[in-house]
C-alpha cells in the first residue's frame, strides 16, 4: 500500500511541475510483444530443472505513457500491462516437451529520448528506459508432457525484476495536438532466467 500511494505521488508531483515546459505528451497504445526463447542444455538438472529451454513466443499489452519536454530532449512515465502466452519448455535429455502458459506482468518505467527530426507534421526520435516489472499471477501449476509425464512449474522466487529497453519511435501528426504514435523497442528483462524481446507499438498521442 505505502509503495503504490508513494508511486502515485510521483506521478502526481511529475504531472504538476512538467506543465511548465515547452510541451506533453499524453499516449495511449497496443503492443505486440515478440518475446525471445530462454535457457541452454547446460542448465539441465534432472529431478530438478528437467526442461531447462523455453521456446519463443509473443503475447498483447496495453500501456499508457506521459512526456514532457525540453527540446530536443524528452522524459517521462510509462506503464504496461502484458497478458501472458504459450511457450514450449524442452527436456534435453529425451526431447520431450510441456507446453506452459507464462505469467501476466505490468511494468513500470522511467524514460527519456531525444527528437532525431522533427516538424509540424511528424517526430522521429529514439528513447531508452529502465524500471519494474511485476508478475501478476504467480502460482505453482501442473502440466502434462508430451510423453505423458506430470510436471510442476514453480513460481519465480522473485515477483519484481529489472526491466530496461532502447528503441525507434515516430508520431505522425493530423493536428497540433492530435497524432498516431509508432515504436519499435529491443526489451530486456533480467529475470531467474533473462530475456530478451522485440517490442512493436502503435497508438494515439495527444499534445499539449
Amino acid at each position: 500500500m505505502k509503495l503504490s500511494r508513494t508511486a502515485i505521488f510521483v506521478f502526481f508531483l511529475f504531472f504538476t511541475s512538467s506543465l511548465g515546459f515547452s510541451s506533453n505528451d499524453l499516449y495511449f497504445f497496443g503492443k505486440v510483444n515478440f518475446m525471445g526463447s530462454t535457457g541452454s542444455e547446460d542448465s539441465y538438472i534432472e529431478g530438478e530443472n528437467d526442461f531447462p529451454v523455453a521456446s519463443s513466443f509473443s503475447t498483447l499489452g496495453l500501456g499508457l505513457g506521459f512526456t514532457t519536454s525540453i527540446k530536443p530532449f524528452f522524459f517521462g512515465l510509462e506503464a504496461h500491462y502484458n497478458p501472458g502466452g504459450t511457450t514450449i519448455l524442452t527436456d534435453t535429455s529425451d526431447n520431450d516437451t510441456v507446453k506452459i502458459n507464462t505469467y501476466k506482468y505490468a511494468s513500470g518505467f522511467l524514460m527519456m529520448g531525444v527528437d532525431i527530426l522533427k516538424n509540424r507534421k511528424l517526430s522521429l526520435f529514439i528513447n531508452t528506459g529502465i524500471g519494474l516489472s511485476y508478475a501478476l499471477n504467480p502460482e505453482m501449476k501442473t502440466y502434462v508432457s508430451e510423453y505423458g509425464y506430470e510436471t510442476e512449474i514453480e513460481p519465480p522466487e522473485n515477483k519484481y525484476f529489472l526491466t530496461a529497453f532502447a528503441g525507434l519511435g515516430l508520431k505522425i501528426y493530423f493536428s497540433p495536438a492530435l497524432g498516431v504514435l509508432l515504436n519499435t523497442r529491443y526489451q530486456f528483462m533480467d529475470q531467474e532466467e533473462p530475456q530478451s524481446a522485440f517490442c512493436v507499438s502503435a497508438g494515439i498521442v495527444y499534445t499539449f
